[in-house]
């Protein structure tokens, strides 16, 4: 008989399978995590574990357990989405509340639930080597795919799913070898340890030749990249820039000597920016183009430098014309990096730190009135945070542009004195066809501005935006020629130096300018994806971005240009812009429409969505159920079509009893090899002597079937199934582990 040892002895493989299942879901959780709702990746992640906590506390029997499990994770989703303000209600738990949460599911419960099933299938099927290689094998063959043809870096992931599924083909290893030789099983037993440091040796000397392994370059191209390239398609040699251009994680940069190349994004957060209106966060700008990229000046003096800590920098003008607005900015910095300046939106007028610890010991933060920065004279490149404040606050006076005055100023009113040479300088051998270019994009326009705008909007549309370029293209060595004539795709790096260095070659005064762009905001409420976001921007490395300033005289000071594709710098306009926008479309609704009926049809459509949602799940379980319910006739339909027959009534009670015999594997009651179904029934019987009865007459119809199959009627198969169906019944109750 089975007895509760032997259990215990089959549970640890059990628990073994939840942790490596456990370990690859939350590879993919980190994966989604930056594309997801926060509440979704916690939500998942709470489900997961608590379906794994239960499988592995809970002493219930299985209908018990599925009911327990299912009441914690309904009560998971009202935490979640309560404490995120996704579901808020307004009136009574009944029925009420129970309606509003029912609404709030959607569509989190689309993410939460399939991730839980998933799970469910794998701990279920996990006494199937076969499973395990074709579970891990897709893991690792997704992540591999996402990490090469996308902008993802999933190499992480990739190392734990291996490492996951090593260690899950090690149990299931150990798991056979306790079955099939319970005395050898017993002797590793008394040394614990020493089977645990051979594992280890293993596993480190694996994981040390591959770390160590020198590089080598592939020898045959991956179909893909083939097809790719036999299209004229190049944007697929992510990993050959890479190696040709040193390709790192995104970020804010710290020398621009020598733009281009490629990145990975890097999603963890930088900073969160408290702030009324959104902004680019500014950070430094660079005046000195050399052809490659941007450096600062050799012989740059601090005069009228000062230290902008505590004080407010009201002595300085933004553009005569330029009304500004005071916008407050509250920095929270993620991590301990340190950077050279700290950050708010153009222009900064005021700083205060508001750690006091920090605020007792904290080094300059001087003013630059001539770039309009802060530096931090604090920042050490070699050092890890150099005092870097963790949270301030910045006062800025953003300016109101007034567009329609600047759209019509002529280049001789914004600049009756000229320009200063600094922000026209250029390389010496800057190309000609980069300056034939900006003149023959802007010809049509009439004013400084409008020939900004044309540029601008050219190189929005005209050229691709990618964080690997292919550099194999580039022909010329200027980085803006080969960007413009030969590679004809790149970042913003590659976008804000053509425009700064176009708008130069025709005359207008422009800077080169880094920092992160606005970053994103989360929803909240209970119409989360409906109503506007909500709360701090975030701002991660991959928000690091550059972009250009022209200059457009002492009367309108310098205004931001976006030019690269899918960005849209926020520009602060004149109130009285919205007189000369084109006036909205008349309604064509009757004026007497109540404001209640004419939002009934929305109302309308959002029940719709979640009644046909809920439809749709109580179908996709019914289906489930149906297909469960009914598994052994649509696996004899299975094998008529395969046979191009209809089984013999001998061929089934053959057929199910090798199922049959898979059910008694998996329950401990293995047959070994060399054993006939009577010499393994014979033995059974020992360890379970109140089923002899039941397992002689399975053992009857089995050597029938076998060897008179003519003499086996239909009614013989269908009470086999049914004497089947109550061993199964009666050992799953006596012996379940």
């Amino acid at each position: 008989m089975i007895n509760s040892f032997k259990r215990v002895q089959y549970s640890w493989y059990f628990i073994f399978c939840i942790i490596w299942v456990m370990v690859m879901a939350v590879q993919w959780i980190n994966f989604v995590k930056p594309i997801w709702y926060d509440e979704t990746s916690v939500l998942v992640l709470d489900v997961l574990i608590a379906s794994a906590a239960a499988e592995i506390v809970l002493p219930f029997n299985r209908w018990l357990k599925w009911i327990v499990k299912s009441v914690v994770i309904a009560i998971i989703h009202y935490s979640v989405l309560s404490s995120y303000d996704v579901f808020v209600t307004d009136g009574p738990l009944l029925p009420i509340g129970i309606i509003q949460f029912m609404k709030s599911l959607d569509p989190y419960i689309w993410f939460s639930l399939p991730a839980w099933g998933l799970f469910e299938l794998a701990i279920r099927l996990a006494d199937y080597r076969g499973f395990i290689f074709l579970f891990t094998g897709i893991n690792i063959v997704t992540f591999a795919i996402l990490d090469s043809f996308t902008s993802y870096y999933l190499w992480t992931q990739v190392a734990w799913t291996v490492f996951a599924g090593l260690g899950w083909l090690v149990s299931f290893h150990f798991r056979r070898y306790q079955i099939k030789y319970p005395q050898g099983w017993y002797h590793l037993r008394m040394y614990p340890f020493r089977v645990f440091v051979n594992i280890v040796v293993v596993f480190s000397c694996v994981l040390l030749v591959g770390v160590n392994m020198p590089e080598v370059a592939p020898l045959l191209t991956d179909p893909y990249s083939a097809w790719q390239n036999a299209q004229g398609n190049n944007n697929v040699k992510v990993k050959e820039t890479a190696e040709k251009t040193g390709q790192s994680a995104s970020g804010y940069s710290r020398d621009d000597s020598k733009l281009g190349g490629g990145f990975n994004f890097d999603y963890s957060t930088v900073m969160t920016v408290t702030s009324p209106k959104a902004a680019y966060w500014r950070g430094e700008t660079r005046d000195i183009y050399t052809g490659t990229g941007w450096v600062e000046p050799q012989d740059r003096t601090e005069d009228g430098t000062v230290d902008i800590l505590d004080q407010s920098m009201s002595f300085y003008s933004l553009g005569r014309k330029v009304k500004t607005e005071k916008v407050e900015q509250t920095i929270v910095m993620s991590g301990k990096r340190s950077y050279p300046v700290l950050f708010g939106a153009y222009s900064i007028s005021h700083i205060s730190l508001l750690n006091d610890e920090e605020k007792a010991k904290a080094p300059l933060a001087r003013w630059y009135p001539e770039d309009r920065s802060v530096k931090w004279n604090g920042f050490d490149r070699n050092a890890k945070n150099a005092g870097y404040p963790s949270v301030y606050k910045v006062v800025s006076e953003m300016p109101v542009i007034p567009l329609n005055e600047l759209r019509s100023a002529s280049y001789k009113a914004l600049y009756p004195n000229g320009v200063d040479g600094k922000y026209v300088q250029l390389d010496p051998d800057f190309p000609d066809s980069v300056k034939q270019l900006a003149e023959k994009v802007t010809a049509k326009g009439k004013t400084p501005y409008e020939k900004m705008v044309l540029l601008q909007d050219y190189l929005k549309t005209t050229y691709t935006y990618t964080n690997t370029p292919d550099l194999t293209r580039k022909v010329h060595k200027d980085l803006v020629e080969g960007f413009l004539f030969d590679i004809k795709e790149g970042y913003c790096d590659y976008f804000s130096t053509s425009m700064v260095t176009m708008a130069r070659s025709i005359g207008l005064p422009a800077r080169w300018v880094k920092g992160f762009s606005t970053g994103h905001q989360e929803y909240q409420g209970p119409e989360n994806l409906t109503n506007e976001p909500t709360g701090p921007y975030m701002v991660t490395n991959a928000d690091a971005h550059s972009w250009a300033e022209v200059y457009f005289g002492e009367d309108y000071g310098w205004v931001t240009f976006e030019a690269t594709p899918g960005f849209d710098a926020p520009l602060n306009t004149a109130d009285d812009e919205m007189d000369n926008q084109p006036a909205e479309p008349a309604s064509a609704e009757p004026e007497d429409v109540e404001p209640e009926a004419a939002s009934a049809p929305q109302t309308n459509s959002a029940f719709l969505r979640w009644f046909l949602s809920i439809t749709a799940g109580i179908l996709l379980i019914l289906g489930g159920y149906l297909l469960w319910r009914y598994r052994s006739a649509l696996y004899y339909a299975y094998l008529r079509v395969r046979k191009g027959r209809e089984l013999t009534s001998g061929e089934k009670v053959v057929v199910e009893t090798g199922r049959w015999l898979s059910f008694m594997r998996r329950r401990g009651f293995t047959r070994e090899e060399h054993e006939t179904l009577r010499e393994a029934v014979t033995r059974w019987k020992d360890d379970a002597p109140d089923m002899a009865s039941p397992f002689d007459e399975l053992l009857l119809q089995f050597e029938k079937a076998k060897y008179s199959p003519h003499a086996v009627s239909e009614q013989d198969w269908r009470a086999l199934q049914v004497m089947l169906q109550n061993i199964s019944r009666s050992l799953k109750k006596t012996y379940s582990h």
